[in-house]
């Protein structure tokens, strides 16, 4: 009987081989560069989502009465 590999192993090779070929391509400059620009990025699409809601509410649905606040409940 021979040894054959084993699915775990050649995982790891792989993930350790990549590992090691990204970590010789990627500067650490790019990945804080990154890791800034996704926060700017959740940020301002957090604010223009609460900027839209506000400006734009949703109509009340159906036979529901709408809520205080909302101008259509003014009339």
């Amino acid at each position: 009987m021979g040894m054959g590999i084993h699915h775990s192993d050649q995982a790891v090779g792989t993930l350790g081989g990549t590992l090691i070929a990204f970590i010789g391509i990627v500067d650490g400059n790019d990945i804080i560069k990154t890791g800034i620009l996704a926060c700017v990025g959740a940020i301002v699409s957090f604010g223009v989502s609460k900027g839209l809601h506000w400006a734009l509410p949703s109509p009340p649905k159906g036979k529901e009465k709408a809520h205080p606040d909302h101008p259509e409940a003014k009339k």
